[in-house]
Parts: C-alpha cells; sequence; structure tokens
C-alpha cells in the first residue's frame, strides 16, 4: 500500500472520528448507557461499590457489547448511510477511492472503538478498586480483538442492497437476538461448549474479555483471516450507487 493512499485515508479517518464524536445520541446509546446498566444491575443485587467481584468476569458482557454496537452502528451502519446519502456516487469514482474510503472507516471506527473502551474503563474500574495500567492495556486489546470480531460480519452486511432505515432495523435484530441468547445461556446455565453458545458472537466476545482466548493461536489465525476476507470482499463488490438511484 503506498504511502499515498495511507495519509489520504488517514486524513478522511480523521474527519470522520471528529463526525462521529460529534454524535451525542450514538455516545449515550454506545457507552453512557451500558455503564448505567452495568452499576443498576449491581444496585438491584444488594451490591454497592467498593466490588469485591472480578473486574474482568463483572464486566465482560458489557465490553462484549459495546465492541459489537461500534462494529454494526458504527462501522457497518455509516457505510450504509453514506451510500444511501449519495456520498460514495459523488467521491469514489476508481478502486483507490473504495480502498481509501474503507480504510478511513475502519481506522476512525478503530479509535473509537479503543476510545469507548478506555472510558467504560474509567467509568466502571473505579468501582472496584485502584485502576491497573497493565490491566488497561491488556483490556484495550482484547477489546480490540473483539471489535475485529464483529467486523466482519459488520463488513459484509454492507454489501446487502439495503436502505439506511432498513439496516438500523436488521442490526436492532441482530444485536437484540445475541443478547437474548446470551441471557437464555446464562440462565439456563449452559456449559461453554454448547451449540447455542458457540454461535453467538456475543458469547465468544465475552469468553475473549473475560478469558483471553484471543491469546490461542488459532483464533488470532482464523479471526484475522477472516476479517482479512471481509475486508477484501467488501471493497471488491462495494455498492457505490445508493439504494433509492434509479440509474
Amino acid at each position: 500500500m503506498s504511502n499515498h493512499i495511507t495519509y489520504r485515508a488517514s486524513k478522511l479517518a480523521l474527519i470522520f472520528t471528529k463526525e462521529q464524536l460529534k454524535e451525542p445520541a450514538a455516545f449515550f446509546w454506545t457507552l453512557l448507557s451500558p455503564s448505567a446498566v452495568f452499576y443498576l444491575l449491581n444496585y438491584s443485587r444488594g451490591q454497592i461499590p467498593p466490588y469485591s467481584l472480578n473486574y474482568m468476569e463483572s464486566t465482560s458482557w458489557f465490553y462484549a457489547y459495546i465492541s459489537s454496537n461500534v462494529a454494526f452502528f458504527g462501522l457497518s451502519f455509516y457505510i450504509i448511510g453514506r451510500r444511501e446519502s449519495g456520498f460514495t456516487r459523488s467521491f469514489i469514482y476508481k478502486p483507490e477511492g473504495k480502498l481509501i474510503f474503507l480504510l478511513a472507516k475502519f481506522i476512525a471506527y478503530s479509535c473509537i472503538s479503543i476510545l469507548y473502551c478506555a472510558v467504560f474503563y474509567c467509568l466502571t474500574r473505579a468501582a472496584f478498586g485502584s485502576p491497573n495500567t497493565n490491566e488497561i492495556f491488556q483490556i484495550i486489546a482484547r477489546f480490540y480483538f473483539c471489535f475485529l470480531l464483529f467486523s466482519i460480519p459488520a463488513l459484509l452486511l454492507t454489501l446487502l442492497p439495503t436502505s439506511f432505515q432498513t439496516a438500523n432495523t436488521l442490526f436492532s435484530i441482530i444485536s437484540f437476538a445475541m443478547l437474548i441468547a446470551g441471557i437464555y445461556g446464562i440462565s439456563a446455565q449452559l456449559s461453554s461448549g454448547s451449540f447455542i453458545q458457540l454461535l453467538n458472537p456475543l458469547w465468544i466476545a465475552s469468553e475473549i474479555m473475560s478469558k483471553g482466548l484471543w491469546l490461542r493461536p488459532q483464533i488470532a489465525i482464523c479471526t484475522l483471516s477472516f476479517f482479512s476476507c471481509a475486508f477484501f470482499l467488501t471493497l471488491r463488490h462495494f455498492r457505490i450507487n445508493p439504494v433509492w438511484s434509479r440509474y
């Protein structure tokens, strides 16, 4: 990849990042609401800070949920939105333009995912005692790996001829289904190797967060390989015309 493409993608990524951070609704639903739910759940169980529980086991599902939201409602959702608004049709003429656009989106939401992870850590870690510098870097690494995991289906979903509103409904259904499957797995005390759990990306992400499964070479290699394939498939078959276009 040439320095020219990397430079242009980085500049565009900076614009996308600033644009996203100016969106208060996304910040609230993706970050502040999970933090509030975390404290409300613990309060409903009669627990008050400082908690004596294991931090990673207590928050792994929340980190998994946030990483999925950034991938689906951030990376994928706004790629579809750009297409429907006519942005891609107006500014992307060549394969190089597609590459710069997709790279910029991925870089932007990579930065946003890391930022959200760090903020959620600051909002919740104090309730368990003093933060740990080594711990935050380990959590960010696991969280970013979860973001890559969810980015695989998120990128492939951008290839569907869906509108912005339809995509919103579809992503909401997917997110709700993963959440319900996870709750059922916990309430039914299903084993970690059960069929329902293994098919639930949200559960897999929570296991990565709590147990560091991303360190296993086979899981890391498979995830990175599938992500690379998803990215290049999206690049090759990326839709330029908005779904409402007659031409």
